[in-house]
């Protein structure tokens, strides 16, 4: 593998799916073959140096002129000679990407869902996704659904391929220590029946939906608890909602977590069902992965790139996120249902060891690099 500059925005220790991508992928490439330039953060310098390979921090929008990502060109520059760099991978679209047109190396760009989306309804953006996608060695989506997203805009799929992101199968299927500890902290008792959601708190991820259908599971399922687990814009809507509803007992707000596995586990391992519908297309969603390595059934929208990460009635249930009347009677099906439960966990844990550990998905991304 060539020695690889990866630029982007998106990186630990901010919290996210693209970062947990990237933390991923870094950590599954050859330390001296990856450096990383990305986004300045108040609170990276102690997991920056417990990390192998090289990070470097700068401001993205930081120039005095616009456009203000255009002083990166010179901060690439210096990388590229210090490090010797023969590649570079743009870790998602943005107009910053044409600056791969200006070192005299390959450069690949990996999309993932909202960078792409965007570009649709953007004129000038489009005109920039065409020039570099002329001029780029190779776009890596994550999946069928972003893939077709990118051949619309550039009317060619000849330089597109579709790698799905991994997990690493091997930390979700260890039992966590603190599991007991965490179901403590949480208030869950022994015999209650746990849905859990894990995200961004953002109004298309449909949180306020399930809390506005939990009266109605609740009738039958008096023993279910609601764990959310994330922050976000919406934090406080919900909060409210949830007082407002009088569901304090039965909806746990577990706030934020650190972006690692070990951090996560513990959370779908307290868990029965795990919910995620959201009321946008997703690029994929790597919860959905963490969710069956689990063993976990999954109730996800139809829409976009769950739909993949997904397969309906045997690892979980896809629904219309419009549609409350799929949501509420999904997701009673499943409650209802422990046996059922149970088989799609099984078979969602079969299909992640088989297809989406990052073992096998690293390879993947190597032959191409």
């Amino acid at each position: 593998m060539k020695k690889t500059l990866l630029i982007t925005y998106f990186f630990p220790p901010q919290i996210g799916g693209m970062e947990n991508y990237y933390l991923n992928l870094c950590q599954n490439l050859p330390a001296d073959k990856i450096v990383v330039l990305t986004q300045k953060n108040s609170n990276a310098n102690q997991f920056d140096q417990n990390q192998k390979y090289k990070i470097y921090r700068t401001d993205f929008f930081g120039g005095l002129i616009s456009p203000h990502w255009w002083q990166l060109k010179g901060k690439i520059n210096r990388i590229k000679k210090e490090e010797v760099i023969e590649q570079i991978i743009f870790g998602h679209f943005h107009p910053l990407n044409i600056l791969g047109n200006y070192f005299g190396l390959p450069y690949f760009i990996f999309v993932h869902g909202t960078d792409v989306r965007q570009v649709k309804n953007n004129f000038w953006q489009k005109i920039i996704f065409k020039k570099v996608y002329k001029n780029c060695l190779k776009i890596i989506a994550n999946s069928d659904y972003i893939a077709k997203e990118v051949q619309k805009i550039t009317g060619s799929d000849e330089k597109i391929s579709v790698i799905y992101p991994g997990i690493n199968y091997s930390v979700f299927d260890k039992p966590a220590d603190d599991l007991e500890d965490k179901k403590r902290e949480l208030g869950l008792e022994k015999d209650d029946l746990v849905m859990l959601s894990l995200g961004r708190l953002i109004k298309q991820k449909n949180f306020a939906t399930i809390i506005e259908l939990l009266p109605a599971w609740l009738m039958d399922f008096p023993n279910l608890k609601y764990v959310i687990v994330g922050t976000g814009k919406e934090q406080e809507n919900l909060i409210k909602l949830v007082d407002d509803l009088g569901l304090k007992k039965s909806v746990k707000f577990a706030g934020r977590i650190d972006n690692n596995d070990n951090s996560k586990k513990v959370y779908y391992q307290l868990a029965d069902l795990f919910v995620s519908i959201s009321s946008a297309p997703e690029g994929f969603g790597i919860s959905y992965l963490e969710a069956q390595a689990s063993g976990l059934p999954v109730v996800a929208s139809k829409m976009g790139g769950s739909a993949e990460a997904i397969v309906d009635h045997q690892t979980g249930l896809l629904v219309d996120p419009h549609d409350l009347g799929q949501i509420k009677e999904a997701i009673l099906e499943l409650l209802s249902d422990k046996i059922k439960r149970n088989n799609y966990g099984q078979a969602g844990k079969t299909r992640l060891q088989e297809k989406f550990d990052w073992s096998k998905q690293i390879n993947k991304i190597k032959e191409i690099l």
